[in-house]
């Protein structure tokens, strides 16, 4: 089926060699997660964060958080980021944007 002109940047082959591209961070996502074992089963805990921010923690030492706001949220002290959405500069996650962390 023909696709609309404005999708040609969304397909697979333009997204391959693109390591910013949404299929990236997908396929990033997708290897993190069988390689990390926090992010498999198992429990989770809420964190505090301001009303906008989804912030939970997973064991053994993963933190995943989520900024819905329009604000950056600045992040807890962490080992190092895993991935995130955007690039995390400062120490803060832009608004829009999730990460994960490990602790």
């Amino acid at each position: 089926m023909p696709q609309p002109a404005r999708w040609r940047d969304l397909t697979v082959a333009a997204q391959r060699s693109d390591p910013g591209s949404m299929l990236s961070l997908y396929r990033s996502a997708l290897a993190i997660r069988r390689r990390h074992p926090a992010l498999g089963d198992g429990g989770m805990r809420w964190c505090g964060a301001p009303p906008e921010v989804l912030v939970f923690r997973r064991d053994p030492g993963v933190l995943c958080a989520v900024n819905l706001s329009d604000v950056s949220y600045p992040l807890p002290a962490h080992d190092r980021v895993l991935l995130a959405s955007e690039p995390v500069v400062g120490g803060a996650l832009a608004p829009d944007a999730a990460v994960w962390l490990q602790e």
